[in-house]
C-alpha cells in the first residue's frame, strides 16, 4: 500500500501562506529585490507553468524559462541564484517549522510505502532540505516529487496520474493525506483522500479497506 503525503499544513503544521511569507522575505534579501517584486515574478512564473501544460519539459526547466523572459536575465543566472539560495539562506526557514510529529512518526515506524507529494514547486535540492526540516530522511520515502521529475502540479490530477504511471501502481492501492482541495484532487484519479485533521495511524488500514 502507498501513501501520498503533502507538506505544508500536513507534514508541518504551518500553512503554505505562513511558509511563503517567510520564504519570500529571505529570498528578497538574496536577489536584492523588494519582496513584492520577487513575489510577483516567482508567482506569475509558477502560475504559467501550472496552468499551461507542456509534457516535453519538466517544471523546473519551464520555470527558469518563464522567469528569464520576465526579467531579461538568462536561465543560468536564475539557476545559479536559486541554487545558492537553497544551499545557504533557505536553511533559515527551518526554525519556523512546526512539525506534525504524529504524522512524521507514523512515516518513520510503519511499513507503508510513502510518496512525498507536496506540490512540486521546489527543485530537488530544496525538497531534500524540506524533508530534513521535519526530521525525516530521503529513505523514508519510496518516491519524492520535485520540479525536476514532474510535469504537472496540483490541483491538476495529472500530477497524481504521472506518479502512478511512473511507479506502475494502481490508484486503489493508494491514499493521499493532505489539507486542501489541491490534495483532494487525487480522488479524480481514484486515490482516496483523507484530511490530515482526521488522520489517526490506527485508522489507515480501515481507509484502505473502504
Amino acid at each position: 500500500m502507498y501513501i501520498f503525503v503533502d507538506y505544508d499544513g500536513t507534514l508541518v503544521k504551518n500553512s503554505e501562506e505562513e511558509f511563503m511569507k517567510v520564504y519570500f522575505s529571505i529570498l528578497s534579501r538574496k536577489v536584492k529585490l523588494p519582496v513584492e517584486k520577487i513575489f510577483n515574478l516567482v508567482m506569475h512564473s509558477i502560475y504559467e507553468i501550472t496552468k499551461i501544460e507542456d509534457s516535453s519539459k519538466n517544471l523546473f526547466e519551464r520555470f527558469l524559462e518563464s522567469i528569464s523572459k520576465k526579467t531579461g536575465k538568462d536561465k543560468n543566472y536564475w539557476y545559479n541564484i536559486f541554487l545558492e539560495f537553497y544551499k545557504n539562506e533557505f536553511d533559515e526557514l527551518r526554525k519556523f517549522i512546526i512539525i506534525n510529529e504524529k504524522l512524521t512518526n507514523f512515516i518513520k515506524y510503519s511499513n507503508y510505502k510513502f510518496i512525498f507529494a507536496s506540490n512540486p514547486l521546489f527543485p530537488e535540492i530544496a525538497v531534500k532540505k524540506r524533508i530534513e526540516f521535519v526530521n525525516l530522511s530521503l529513505n523514508n520515502f519510496f518516491y519524492i516529487a520535485t520540479m525536476e521529475n514532474s510535469h504537472y502540479a496540483k490541483p491538476n490530477p495529472k500530477f497524481f496520474a504521472e506518479i502512478l504511471e511512473k511507479l506502475g501502481i494502481a490508484a486503489d492501492k493508494c491514499l493521499m493525506i493532505g489539507d486542501t482541495e489541491n490534495d483532494k484532487a487525487s480522488e479524480k484519479v481514484g486515490i482516496k483522500f483523507i484530511n490530515v485533521n482526521n488522520f489517526e495511524p490506527e485508522l489507515i488500514k480501515i481507509y484502505f479497506e473502504k
